[in-house]
């Protein structure tokens, strides 16, 4: 009897062991995430409504839930099985740390085609995150596209007679450009000049085109949009292959980017010459009839180190590359828009200085500075430097780089004659460097007796080169998107 008991004692015993050490070297591994408790989806079922040819959005809020094993996550959301004429947009990719919350947006725009009615569209939201296994959650927006119905009013023995169509008035775009709904409709744009168009109705594409030249650079600018537009461009070579692209351009202040600017702009170098297409639409493909936008096609230089042009180097003091080929400048006279071009090109001046008086002569390329700011107040690639010369244009009295204590690489000379005469002033760029979009106003200032603020003042007018021009195409025709109702027409038989 012992012996069994002993027996059945030692049997228990390894029993025990052997779950314990299973236990024990067993790998540990995280209960899998369920889509059901990953996800919360507040509303879980979202309705938005919208009348036909409108667009209107809901927000909904995830949460990526604290449970066991959760990390976090990117989420997206994405419909099927759309009804046609419908467009469902929601917006991007959103990263939802573990147990917070985020929007989403949820746009729509129903085409003015679409019958009224309740439709229900399924939809999945998916969480990702790197190494681990996607979540998911299903979800149901109901759209509501309203509309005007008839009700008829019953009679004793109504006789039905056909309906007849009444056009009811729908909404008015107002668009010049129309119909440039295909590359074989698109509008021309002009270099440097702008545009007012409209996106509307829903779903409006507006295509333009343009001669490009190789080697050039280009500058596609959405300059403004109304609000609840999100504008994309692409542009297209003569074959319709898509060569760029952009949908937000937030970095349009260089050292101070803007996140919630989503007007787009593309620069592009075009590769040869031909004619190139513009794509404009709505990243939702909404539209309405105050939804307008003005876009720019801006011309660059070819480049940091731009390719001479010769013909445009000419300004309207040239010749005057030597003492005897001067241009006179008199006492406080104002010379615009002068060239260094092109590379060694030297501008000589000369003025008649009288004997003790205070004289100040000074270049100034914050005219031309454009639309990137370098350098403070100097414009890019200019570096002036003065040499005044004695009335035989020769002997060297002084000689100037850059404007004392200030911002600016422009140059500055301040002159007290002791002899009455004729003096010279050479202006050049460092380094020799010239080309035709360098260029300078100079300026010869005559001070008043015991005057301290005789010298360069802030400049008063507006730039020559403004950074989007006034628009040359203002939309002006009207078209009605009229949305026919059925009206049945219905008469009494009246019982005797």
């Amino acid at each position: 009897m012992n012996h069994r008991i002993h027996w059945r004692n030692a049997a228990v015993a390894t029993f025990i062991i052997v779950a314990l050490f299973l236990a024990v070297t067993a790998p540990f591994t995280s209960p899998p995430l369920s889509a059901q408790t990953a996800i919360t989806i507040d509303p879980p079922t979202p309705t938005i409504s919208v009348a036909p040819g409108g667009t209107s959005q809901i927000l909904i809020t995830v949460t990526n839930n604290n449970i066991p094993g959760a990390v976090d996550r990117t989420f997206t959301l994405a419909f099927s099985n759309i009804p046609t004429g419908i467009q469902i947009a929601p917006s991007g990719s959103t990263f939802i740390a573990v147990g917070s919350s985020q929007q989403i947006t949820i746009g729509a725009a129903v085409a003015s085609t679409v019958a009224p009615g309740v439709y229900t569209i399924a939809g999945i939201i998916t969480g990702t995150a790197a190494g681990q296994t996607n979540v998911t959650q299903s979800i149901f927006l109901q759209l509501t596209v309203t509309g005007a119905t008839f009700t008829p009013t019953p009679t004793t023995t109504p006789t039905s007679r056909p309906a007849t169509v009444t056009p009811t008035r729908g909404p008015v775009c107002r668009d010049g450009f129309e119909d440039d709904n295909s590359p074989a409709t698109a509008k021309v744009i002009d270099v440097d000049t702008s545009q007012e168009r409209a996106i509307c109705p829903a779903g409006d594409v507006d295509w333009l085109v343009f001669g490009g030249v190789e080697g050039k650079v280009y500058t596609i600018d959405i300059a403004s949009q109304s609000p609840g537009l999100d504008l994309s461009l692409e542009i297209f070579d003569a074959n319709l292959n898509s060569i760029a692209f952009n949908d937000d351009f937030f970095n349009r202040t260089p050292g101070s980017p803007n996140p919630g600017d989503t007007r787009p702009r593309i620069t592009i170098r075009i590769p040869a010459d031909g004619r190139y297409y513009i794509r404009v639409r709505d990243v939702a493909g909404r539209g309405a009839v105050d939804f307008l936008y003005v876009i720019a096609l801006l011309s660059g230089s070819y480049g940091p180190t731009p390719t001479l042009v010769s013909n445009v180097c000419l300004d309207l003091f040239e010749p005057d590359g030597l003492p005897e080929q001067s241009k006179l400048i008199t006492s406080n006279e104002l010379q615009e828009n002068r060239a260094l071009c092109p590379d060694g090109d030297a501008d000589w001046v000369s003025f008649f200085g009288k004997t003790g008086k205070r004289y100040i002569m000074y270049t100034d390329t914050r005219r031309y500075v454009g639309r990137t700011r370098v350098n403070e107040d100097t414009q890019a690639g200019a570096d002036t430097v003065m040499v005044l010369t004695d009335r035989d244009g020769v002997s060297v009295i002084d000689i100037n780089d850059d404007i004392p204590g200030g911002n600016s690489l422009d140059s500055q000379i301040e002159f007290i004659p002791q002899v009455d005469g004729f003096y010279f002033m050479q202006i050049k760029n460092v380094g020799d460097i010239g080309n035709q979009f360098i260029r300078y106003d100079l300026v010869l200032l005559l001070c008043l007796p015991g005057q301290t603020d005789c010298g360069r003042t802030a400049i008063t007018g507006l730039p020559i080169n403004p950074l989007t021009p006034v628009p040359t195409g203002t939309p002006d025709r009207e078209f009605v998107l009229d949305q026919p109702t059925a009206t049945p027409t219905n008469t009494a038989t009246p019982v005797p």
